[in-house]
């Protein structure tokens, strides 16, 4: 069995589209099919490399706060006899597998690996087991502008052995998908599926607007001239 694992750290499409909204006129069935998109995409990612993948979402998630949901899934997963752990989210489509790998590989060489995103936040950590401290870590800022600069702070003491990746774009909404290059696969599919839920938010909108119109010229009748 390999000593390293991937945990994908992810909410279910239902609880994610209670958190953000990737469209605005179409919100939660568009965010419910983005998200699955995105977490089938990572989780296949994943499964390319050489690490167990550990996908743990919202109903395997522990504990009260975000801190301690994701301190628990590095926890667990060190239980199950990994030294070396990578958590990765569902909301960075320029991770590229390459990046993944080489996260592996430095954690497996005992390094720490934190890749920024541009929001202040972290699309990748990866921790040996020997500098995971649980306590320290579900105290981060998480879900912060200030989550990155924490996780540097907690893992200052180890030096030479911090290794910090590309700085990247997560996505929180449909404008940071936009923001994104269309010459990536996984934003072309995920603005073409915001296409069709517009369309149909459209054409469902055109039929009642000619309802109403309908209604509302039937009610300008006079009465029948033969009754």
């Amino acid at each position: 069995m390999s000593k390293s694992a991937i945990i994908l750290f992810a909410n279910l499409p239902e609880f994610e589209a209670r958190a953000k909204s990737f469209s605005g006129f179409t919100a939660l069935k568009a965010t419910q099919k983005l998200s699955g998109i995105l977490t089938k995409h990572f989780y296949n990612l994943a499964k390319k490399t050489t690490a167990q993948v550990f996908l743990i979402d919202t109903y395997q998630q522990k504990g009260k706060t975000f801190g301690e949901r994701i301190s628990n899934a590095f926890a667990d997963v060190y239980a199950e006899s990994f030294d070396h752990v990578v958590c990765i989210g569902n909301d960075c489509p320029a991770l590229t597998l390459n990046q993944l790998e080489n996260a592996i590989n430095q954690t497996e060489k005992g390094k720490v690996v934190l890749g920024p995103t541009s929001d202040g936040g972290a699309y990748l950590i990866g921790i040996p087991k020997s500098y995971f401290n649980s306590a320290t870590f579900s105290k981060v800022s998480w879900q912060s502008s200030k989550t990155y600069l924490d996780l540097k702070a907690i893992f200052a003491n180890v030096n030479d052995s911090l290794v910090e990746t590309d700085l990247l774009n997560d996505i929180d909404g449909e404008k940071d998908i936009r923001n994104y290059s269309n010459q990536n696969p996984l934003i072309k599919l995920l603005l073409q599926t915001l296409k069709s839920f517009k369309t149909a938010f459209n054409t469902v909108l055109y039929c009642m607007k000619a309802d109403i119109l309908f209604i509302s010229s039937l009610s300008l009748k006079g009465p029948p001239l033969f009754g």
